[in-house]
């Protein structure tokens, strides 16, 4: 097969590519300041809006997206235990300090 009309094909290929993706631009034909207002006026609409859910919602104005496990003070995760009261139960186990046991 030759390759006579390859350089055509990948040229009506890549004005296909681009004219599918040319209607993804968000700038509506604004200047830079115009989006920006645009931008901000959405921001604090939406700002606006989670502060009136988390109002509706009641409660101290503290929404954790990890509440931890129940029965716990710190949430997840285990508390570390003293490095003493680690070695004396390893002792009276029988294990020494290197964490062989005793024969």
């Amino acid at each position: 097969m030759t390759r006579g009309n390859q350089r055509e094909v990948d040229r009506a290929r890549a004005q296909a590519r681009t004219a599918k993706h040319a209607g993804n631009d968000n700038n509506d034909g604004l200047t830079p300041q115009q989006r920006n207002e645009r931008d901000k006026k959405a921001m604090l609409e939406k700002q606006a809006k989670k502060k009136a859910d988390k109002a509706a919602a009641g409660g101290d104005g503290k929404v954790s997206k990890n509440p931890g496990k129940p029965g716990t003070v710190d949430g997840p995760g285990k508390k570390k235990k003293k490095k003493e009261e680690d070695l004396s139960a390893l002792l009276a186990d029988g294990l020494n300090v290197s964490g062989k046991k005793k024969k």
